[in-house]
């Protein structure tokens, strides 16, 4: 009885374009359009060589040496030198083949032609030859044998900022978009939850009218419908994963099994969600979907759909909501499970995320039992 309630649920909620359209169909659309518009984002803004000019003079100086060794990493040049003229380089900058030239001295001179990431890098760079000339100038009159030290000092210099994270990856800041829409997929299963409620409460629709009236267990039956919807709803979130990951190429990481366990968990929630909302609010049918896909939009806006940046508000002062919102638990399992080798913070959301289900099938357990229709 059981299995065959169950498959003919399935049955009816693969007919539901409505439904199949949110959890499915609208979460790939709008990862193919996040990839369109993050595909400049993903790739790593790379420095380019500068072209420079700079003018000898008589003066002892060394930024001719320093110029050219400057570099962005071990492999790209910061500058590409070419030692004119004054008269030379004023041409070259008038033409725009160079960023600006510097005239050589005991105190060199910049000259630009106009602002920009380069004409910056080539600002600071000066700066910072002048500090450290005058470093050395200053230890040299204090302490000779110092100047050596000083001088190598300056020459090596360490990078205290890792371009990676504690898992070894280089951090992706378009990922949290990618994440944050996989938790409005997930929490759209809200909508087959007030469909099952609305099927089987005699007030609500009249095919619950009906079904209250046939001989099966009305608790039996909503098992079975909320897991058909569970079911259905897991199959949808597969799916838009599978299309993130293997076709725009979307890196949810190396703990596939966890992955699948998120989507799960946290498709019960947005179906158990569903089902409280729709035994809770005495409204037609329509309008508990308009409340509940605005307030799923509202959740997954608060975990960083948007604009990341709202999502670490939340977190930095209202912590607590950070905490029961199902959007940004499921954004964060997802996160955690990518970023972080320990799975501490992952475990603590999931525990978080089942807490807040609970909460969902409790409320939705005493709007529903011994429901009784006698005005019917």
């Amino acid at each position: 009885m059981i299995p065959r309630l169950y498959y003919m649920r399935l049955k009816c909620l693969f007919r539901n374009k409505e439904s199949l359209f949110w959890s499915a169909l609208f979460p790939i659309f709008l990862s193919f359009v996040f990839s369109l518009v993050f595909s400049n984002f993903e790739k790593e803004e790379q420095f380019t060589t500068i072209n420079i000019a700079i003018v000898e003079s008589q003066e002892q100086s060394y930024i001719i040496d320093a110029a050219k060794e400057a570099n962005y990493g071990k492999d790209t040049a910061m500058f590409d030198v070419q030692q004119v003229s004054e008269n030379d380089a004023k041409d070259l900058l008038k033409k725009g083949e160079i960023t600006g030239y510097i005239v050589d001295g005991e105190k060199p001179s910049l000259y630009i032609g106009g602002s920009g990431i380069e004409s910056t890098i080539l600002k600071s760079f000066v700066d910072n030859y002048l500090q450290t000339v005058k470093k050395i100038s200053i230890v040299a009159s204090t302490n000779p044998e110092k100047v050596q030290e000083l001088i190598n000092g300056s020459m090596k210099r360490t990078d205290y900022i890792s371009d990676t994270n504690v898992s070894g990856r280089a951090p992706n800041f378009t990922l949290i978009y990618y994440y944050a829409l996989l938790s409005l997929a997930c929490l759209y299963g809200s909508n087959f939850g007030i469909t099952e409620i609305s099927d089987i409460q005699a007030d609500k629709s009249a095919k619950g009218a009906r079904i209250n009236v046939a001989p099966v267990h009305k608790l039996k039956l909503l098992i079975c419908n909320i897991f058909a919807a569970i079911t259905v709803q897991v199959l949808c979130v597969l799916v838009a994963i599978t299309f993130m990951a293997y076709v725009l190429s979307i890196d949810f990481g190396s703990r596939v099994g966890l992955v699948v366990l998120t989507c799960v968990l946290a498709s019960i929630c947005g179906v158990t969600f569903g089902a409280m909302l729709r035994s809770v609010l005495k409204k037609n049918e329509k309008t508990v979907n308009a409340i509940s896909n605005a307030t799923v939009l509202i959740l997954s806006f608060l975990s960083g759909l948007m604009n990341p940046e709202v999502k670490y508000m939340v977190a930095d002062n209202i912590p607590f909501f950070a905490k029961i919102n199902p959007a940004n638990l499921i954004t964060d399992s997802f996160y955690y499970l990518y970023y972080f080798d320990s799975l501490d913070r992952y475990w603590f959301n999931i525990v978080c995320m089942v807490l807040v289900t609970l909460v969902f099938v409790a409320i939705t357990y005493l709007a529903t039992r011994r429901r009784q229709y006698a005005s019917i």
